[in-house]
C-alpha cells in the first residue's frame, strides 16, 4: 500500500509540473486521457558488449576454451597457459593478463578445461585435476596425449586423445576403455547418464559398459550439445545445424558454418565464422557481431558468463554480452550522461564526436546541421523538464537555446541565422564557380566561413536551408510552449519573428551574404511549383512552411504570416501538393534537378516533415484544415511503418491517434545499442533474411533488424541499411536520436515513469 501511495503522489507531481495525460484502465489496458495505451515501463534486459583484446605482446597466442566457476572467475585456456580478462567496460576494451593464482598450475600442459559442478577443471598430459573441494579431484588418466574430456555423474570423467576413451571414477580407477576415431569434442547428456562423442562424420551415444551407439551420421560435423528434456540433441556443422532426432537440416542462419553450440538458460547459442546468434522462442536470431559486440567473428567457444552474461571466445577475444536489468528511464540517464560529457559544443548538441585516442575524450566540431540536432536534443530536453520537472534538463535546454539564439545573432543580419560558428577559425568561401552543382551531387553544402559580427576572433558558417531552419523552428517552437519564463519566451519569439519575417519579406528565400537565394532555403512557389507533382521536394516544401507560418501566426498574431499561408494554399496549390499521397512519390527525370532528389527516398525528409508536423496539425487555422493535415500525417505514417522510428510513431500520436505502434517503439527504444560508436556492421551475407528487391524506398529486407545488429542509423538514416565498415572512432549524439522520443512518449503520457515492481505494473 505504501508504494502505491507513492506512485499516486508522483502522478500528481507531475500533473503539477505540466504531465496532463491522466491515466485510467480500460479492460486490462492502461490508457491516457485520449485513450491511448500506455507503455509501463518495467524493467527488462539490456544487453550490452564488454570487449577484451590480445594485447601486442598476446597476440601469438590462440585461444582454445574458456571456464567458469561458482565464484564467477573466468579463467581462459590458451596454447600457452591460463589467461584470464582484465579491467574491461562497454567502452574502455580489456586485455588478457595470465593467471597467476595457483604457481603450481604454470608448468603443467594444460591441453583443456570445462566447468563441472560449477568449478574449473581441468585436463592435463596426465592427470584430470581442479583447485576446487580442496584439491581432491587428480585423476590419473593414463594417455599422454589427451585433449578432450568431459564429467559425468559423481565425479566420473570420460577422457580422450581423439581416439581412444577411457572412463574414471575420482579414485582413478578404470571403469570402461574403448576407442571412437576422430573425436572432437565430448559432452555429458545428464538425463540418459550418458556422453555424447561427436566426430566430424558421427555423432553417438556411450553408456559407459555398453556399446556406443550411432545416433547420427554425416558430413562436416563441428559440433552438438544436448538440449532441453526431452533428449533433443543439436548438431552443428559447416552448412547449418538440426535437431535430433529430426534430420531436416536448418541452414537458414545468420551464418550456417557453426563451429560450437550451447544451451544456456534454456536457450540455443551458436558460434560461428561470422559471428555468435541466439535462437528466441519466435523462431528468429538475436545476431552478435561486428566489433560492436566481438573482438572479431570467428568464434570458437560460448559459455554462460557471470553476472547473467554470456562469453563468447574468438579468435583474437572474448566478447562479454552482458544482460543488464534496467528501465527505459534508466537507459535515458545513461545516455543524458553521454551526450553532456561528449556531445556538447558551445551549447550546440554535436550529432558526432571523433574519439581520437580513447573513450575519454571526444573531439567534437562544427557541423553542417548544428541547428537541427541542437533544436531535437533542446526540445527533447524540455519535454524531460515538463514531466520530471528536472532543473537540469531546463539547463540543459536554456545552453542550448543560447547557442541556437547565438546562430541568430553571429551574423550581424536580422532574420538570417548561421549553419554554425567556431572559435579562431579560418575565412573561407567556397562559393565559386559551379558550386550549386558540386552540392547538389555531393549532398555537402558550399562552405562558407565569415567574421562574427559579435567578436573578431569568431567566425560563422553562411548557406542556412530548409532542414536548419526546420531544427530552429521546432526548438522556438517547444520553448514558447513548454517554458514558464517570460524572458526567455521573449527571446525566442524573436527569433521565431526574425526568421519567419525574414523569409516571408524576401519573397520565401533564404537571401545568404551574397544576396542570392542558399541552395536548400527556398520556398517560392516559381521554385516549388517547377517540380513535377511525385517529387518529394514540391511535397516538403509546401508542408513544411505552411507549418512555419502557421507557428509564427500562432504566436505572433501577425496576420502577414496567415494571409501569406492562406495565399500559397489557395493561390499556389500548396495544400494540394501536402495532400498529395505519398506513395505517389517517386522517380522523375524531367530535369537534372529532378532527376537527382529523386534516385531515391530521402530520410532526411522524413525527419523534416515529422518535426514540422508539430506545427502544422497543432496550429492548423480552422478544424477543416486540421482534419486534412491529421490525414496527411497518418498517410506518411502508414508507409513509414515498415522502418517502426519511434520518432514517427509519436510524432503520430500526437494527432490522437489511437494505433500509433506503441510497441513497435518501445521495440525501437530497447533495441537501440548502448554503444554509439560507429562500428562496422555486417548483414548482406546472412541465411535467415527475407531479401526483397531493389526498390525506390530501398528496403532490403522484409522486416526490418533489430537495431543493434545494424549499422548506427539516426531518424534521417536508411534503417534498412546492412551493412557498413567502421572504426568505431565515431560517436553519435543520443540526444536527437534517442532521448527525444523517449521524452516526447513521457511527454504525450503513452510512457509512463519506471516502474518496478509487479504490483505496480
Amino acid at each position: 500500500m505504501k508504494k502505491n501511495t507513492c506512485y499516486l503522489l508522483l502522478f500528481f507531481i507531475l500533473s503539477l509540473l505540466g504531465f496532463k495525460e491522466k491515466r485510467k484502465i480500460k479492460s486490462g489496458v492502461i490508457t491516457n486521457s485520449k485513450g491511448q495505451k500506455v507503455y509501463q515501463d518495467a524493467p527488462y534486459l539490456q544487453d550490452y558488449s564488454v570487449r577484451y583484446y590480445l594485447s601486442e605482446g598476446k597476440k601469438s597466442l590462440k585461444l582454445i576454451s574458456i571456464s567458469v566457476n561458482r565464484d564467477d572467475q573466468i579463467r581462459i585456456l590458451s596454447d600457452k597457459g591460463l589467461v584470464i580478462p582484465d579491467n574491461g567496460t562497454l567502452f574502455f576494451p580489456g586485455k588478457f593478463v595470465d593467471d597467476i593464482s595457483y604457481s603450481a598450475m604454470s608448468p603443467k600442459k594444460i591441453s583443456a578445461i570445462t566447468t563441472y559442478q560449477n568449478q574449473t577443471v581441468y585436463l592435463d598430459n596426465k592427470q584430470v585435476l581442479s583447485n576446487a573441494w580442496a584439491g581432491k579431484i587428480q585423476i590419473d588418466h593414463g594417455l599422454p596425449n589427451a585433449r578432450i574430456f568431459a564429467g559425468g555423474k559423481d565425479f566420473h570423467f570420460l577422457v580422450s586423445d581423439g581416439d581412444n576413451l577411457v572412463y574414471l571414477d575420482q579414485a582413478g580407477n578404470k571403469l570402461w576403455s574403448g576407442s571412437f576415431k576422430g573425436v572432437i569434442q565430448i559432452r555429458y547428456q545428464e538425463a540418459n547418464k550418458s556422453f555424447l562423442l561427436i566426430s566430424p562424420e558421427t555423432v553417438a551415444e556411450l553408456i559407459p559398459g555398453q556399446p556406443i551407439k550411432e545416433l547420427y551420421k554425416g558430413s562436416g560435423i563441428t559440433c552438438a550439445v544436448n538440449f532441453g528434456q526431452q533428449n533433443k540433441v543439436v548438431i552443428g556443422t559447416t552448412k547449418g545445424y538440426l535437431i535430433f532426432p529430426k534430420k531436416q537440416l536448418i541452414d537458414k542462419v545468420p551464418c550456417p558454418d557453426i563451429t560450437t553450440i550451447e544451451e544456456i538458460d534454456g536457450q540455443l547459442w551458436f558460434g560461428s565464422t561470422w559471428g555468435a546468434y541466439r535462437l528466441n522462442a519466435d523462431g528468429k536470431y538475436s545476431y552478435y557481431a561486428g566489433e560492436r559486440w566481438l573482438p572479431d567473428n570467428l568464434v570458437t567457444k560460448i559459455e554462460k558468463g557471470p553476472e547473467n552474461s554470456v562469453l563468447i571466445l574468438t579468435e583474437k577475444g572474448l566478447g562479454q554480452i552482458c544482460f543488464k536489468e534496467m528501465t527505459l528511464e534508466d537507459k535515458a540517464m545513461f545516455f543524458e550522461k553521454q551526450v553532456r560529457e561528449k556531445n556538447i559544443r558551445y551549447g550546440i548538441n554535436c550529432s558526432s564526436v571523433r574519439l581520437t585516442e580513447s573513450y575519454s575524450s571526444g573531439q567534437t566540431a562544427n557541423q553542417p546541421s548544428d541547428n537541427l540536432w541542437t533544436g531535437m536534443y533542446l526540445a527533447g530536453q524540455l519535454y524531460r523538464y515538463k514531466v520530471t520537472g528536472s532543473k537540469t534538463a531546463k539547463q540543459n535546454a536554456y545552453e542550448s537555446f543560447e547557442a541556437l539564439e547565438r546562430l541568430h545573432t553571429v551574423t550581424g543580419i536580422k532574420g538570417l541565422f548561421a549553419r554554425s560558428f567556431e572559435r579562431d577559425y579560418k575565412i573561407e568561401n567556397a562559393k565559386d564557380s559551379g558550386w550549386q552543382e558540386r552540392e547538389l551531387k555531393s549532398g555537402r553544402p558550399a562552405s562558407l566561413w565569415l567574421s562574427a559580427a559579435d567578436h573578431h576572433n569568431w567566425t560563422w558558417r553562411s548557406t542556412a536551408s530548409s532542414d536548419q531552419t526546420v531544427g530552429q523552428v521546432f526548438a522556438l517552437t517547444a520553448i514558447l510552449e513548454l517554458v514558464d519564463d517570460k524572458q526567455w519566451k521573449a527571446r525566442a519569439l524573436k527569433c521565431l519573428d526574425d526568421l519567419l519575417g525574414y523569409i516571408v519579406d524576401n519573397n520565401l528565400y533564404i537571401i545568404d551574404v551574397d544576396g542570392q537565394p542558399t541552395m536548400w532555403g527556398k520556398w517560392n512557389p516559381d521554385y516549388v511549383n517547377s517540380f513535377p507533382k511525385n517529387i518529394g521536394d514540391r511535397k516538403i516544401t509546401s508542408s513544411n512552411i505552411i507549418a512555419f507560418l502557421q507557428t509564427a501566426y500562432k504566436f505572433t498574431g501577425k496576420e502577414k504570416y496567415k494571409a501569406k499561408a492562406y495565399e500559397l494554399m489557395e493561390k499556389f496549390g500548396y495544400l494540394d501538393n501536402l495532400m498529395r499521397p505519398m506513395a505517389q512519390i517517386g522517380r522523375n527525370e524531367k530535369d537534372e534537378l529532378s532527376k537527382v532528389l529523386s534516385e531515391e527516398w530521402n530520410h532526411s525528409d522524413d525527419e523534416m516533415y515529422f518535426l514540422a508536423y508539430w506545427g502544422l496539425y497543432p496550429y492548423a487555422f480552422t478544424p477543416a484544415l486540421k482534419e486534412k493535415y491529421r490525414a496527411a500525417i497518418k498517410d506518411h505514417w502508414n508507409i513509414e511503418r515498415p522502418e517502426q522510428d519511434a520518432l514517427w510513431n509519436l510524432t503520430y500520436a500526437m494527432t490522437g491517434a489511437k494505433d500509433f505502434d506503441l510497441d513497435q517503439s518501445i521495440r525501437y527504444f530497447r533495441n537501440y545499442p548502448m554503444d554509439l560508436r560507429n562500428w562496422g556492421m555486417h548483414n548482406s551475407q546472412r541465411g535467415d533474411l527475407e531479401f526483397l528487391p531493389k526498390n525506390f524506398r530501398g528496403q532490403t529486407t522484409r522486416e526490418i533488424l533489430p537495431l543493434g545488429e545494424i549499422p548506427i542509423c539516426r531518424h534521417n538514416g536508411q534503417v534498412f541499411s546492412l551493412d557498413s565498415e567502421g572504426d568505431g572512432r565515431s560517436l553519435i549524439s543520443g540526444g536527437d536520436t534517442w532521448l527525444l522520443p523517449y521524452w516526447m512518449g513521457r511527454y504525450l503520457g503513452v510512457i509512463s515513469a519506471p516502474v518496478r515492481d509487479n504490483e505496480n505494473r
